[in-house]
């Protein structure tokens, strides 16, 4: 399996008292770019900001300027606040705050979806520590970027198809153009996703604690699996994502240092980096951000943290959603909502 490893970007000292920041998820070792973005300040160099249209698969987008205004079915649908959503309707709709709405797929509770240092898992399910409340502990939705679609740089998680694929089939469908590529300033396009591992699922590695084995059903928050895309809108326009990846982070287990997660994925002792969450004495002033009063920590993967809902996009997408603000290598979103936009595949490939 491949995992992407994403950048942490501008992470806010504010945000790390709230519980912004934390990491932790699967094997990170063969994603593309890997530590590239890792220091906070990685999504400042003024990389985000770049013209990535260059290289993008006009093709997949060429004709969607005829059907700009088609309305689709998505656009009228409500955002759901309750009931089953997702892979075979066995996800749980979890509302995060006022226009923030994620579908957390089923899980296997292991210690990738439930770290020990913030949760236990009690009969199969993850319980919750003092200070810590999962993805509504930062209820707030934020972007970083960590890849380029068009030179198959988000490949990751195996997938029936790869996300450039499958991005170029929802613009396709849509009408809407794929973001790299597309030159008008606004309309809604099309982009590919990393998210954290309450979002996306179980990686490939995970060990099922009552079989010992891995886990069957792993990653049953892709769109592959679900037919689910986020509609995100940001301070720079609205962007239509696929979930093609899993944000991988940093933590350590066995008495191991800090390393890219995937050795510690199933370990009942793993501890991801920059735990930075809720009211948790000893976790939340461990912050790892640009502009924090503690240095700078490197290994640290903000959208790994299983406590906000986190969107690691490919980088026009991330250009497009925030706009001038795609200097500081993040930005807040002030909607995302779950919507279908493929039929979903026969799942695991």
């Amino acid at each position: 399996m491949r995992v992407s490893c994403v950048a942490v970007a501008s992470l806010l000292c504010a945000a790390c008292s709230s519980g912004a920041a934390g990491g932790e998820g699967t094997d990170a070792s063969t994603g593309p770019g890997g530590d590239a973005g890792a220091d906070a300040g990685a999504g400042a160099d003024g990389g985000a900001g770049a013209d990535a249209g260059a290289g993008a698969d006009a093709g997949a987008g060429a004709d969607a300027g005829a059907t700009a205004d088609a309305q689709l079915a998505f656009d009228a649908a409500p955002t759901p606040d309750a009931g089953a959503c997702g892979w075979q309707d066995a996800g749980r709709v979890l509302d995060i705050a006022s226009g923030v709405t994620v579908c957390l797929p089923p899980v296997v509770c292991t210690s990738e979806t439930c770290p020990p240092p913030l949760g236990a898992c009690v009969n199969g399910a993850c319980q919750f520590k003092n200070g810590y409340g999962g993805l509504t502990t930062f209820p707030q939705a934020w972007v970083t970027y960590y890849c380029q679609l068009s030179t198959g740089g988000c490949h990751g998680v195996t997938q029936v198809q790869f996300p450039e694929d499958t991005a170029a089939a929802i613009a396709k469908s849509t009408g809407y153009p794929l973001c790299e590529g597309d030159t008008s300033p606004t309309g809604e396009c099309v982009g590919i996703s990393a998210s954290s591992p309450m979002v996306v699922g179980n990686s490939q590695l995970a060990v099922d604690p009552s079989t010992g084995k891995y886990v069957k059903d792993w990653g049953l928050g892709l769109t592959e699996a679900t037919g689910l895309c986020y509609e995100l809108t940001g301070p720079g326009g609205v962007a239509l994502v696929a979930l093609t990846d899993r944000c991988g982070g940093y933590c350590k287990c066995g008495g191991s240092g800090y390393q890219e997660c995937g050795p510690c994925v199933s370990a009942p002792d793993m501890s991801p980096n920059c735990s930075c969450v809720g009211t948790e004495p000893g976790l939340f002033t461990q912050c790892c951000g640009q502009g924090c009063a503690t240095p700078t920590v490197a290994a640290c993967d903000w959208c790994a943290s299983n406590n906000h809902p986190h969107f690691d996009l490919d980088l026009a997408t991330f250009n497009r959603l925030c706009g001038s603000l795609a200097n500081l290598g993040s930005c807040r979103l002030s909607a995302a909502r779950f919507v279908p936009c493929m039929t979903p595949t026969a799942w695991p490939p």
